[in-house]
């Protein structure tokens, strides 16, 4: 009698889990999912000054505008000559604030300045940005 009670207790435990599982599982898929905006370095092809000296808008592709939150001030970027970005790793995809830095080259040098957000801009923010951009 306690062999068929453990095992009724045992598959009803099996039970449960798979129904929280299913459950979890419709509840995600329920969930629109949201996929990474992510470019390589080599793929920026201008730049855009913010309002202040922490943000910097990239073109990217060929249609696409990233925002950049420094950490902080970025000195120069108001007057750069030019701008880049670094990768940790060279041909990394760039993801996340983390994944890079932003190279801004003055008539003074060149200054590094760590990224702490990247935002993939919508169309509506990229028409709201000022048509003044970099080459």
């Amino acid at each position: 009698m306690k062999t068929i009670a453990i095992a009724g207790l045992v598959a009803g435990l099996v039970l449960a889990g798979c129904a929280s599982a299913v459950a979890s599982q419709n509840a995600s898929a329920a969930q629109p999912r949201v996929r990474a905006a992510c470019f390589y370095a080599n793929q920026v092809s201008g730049w855009r000054n913010g309002s202040t000296e922490d943000v910097v808008y990239l073109n990217v592709r060929a249609k696409d505008v990233y925002r950049l939150d420094m950490l902080g001030r970025c000195d120069g970027v108001d007057s750069a000559l030019a701008i880049g970005v670094k990768t940790a790793t060279e041909g990394s995809m760039i993801c996340d604030g983390l994944d890079v830095s932003l190279v801004v080259r003055s008539s003074l040098g060149p200054s590094h300045c760590p990224v702490s957000k990247i935002t993939k801009l919508t169309a509506e923010e990229v028409s709201a940005l000022s048509s003044r951009k970099h080459p």
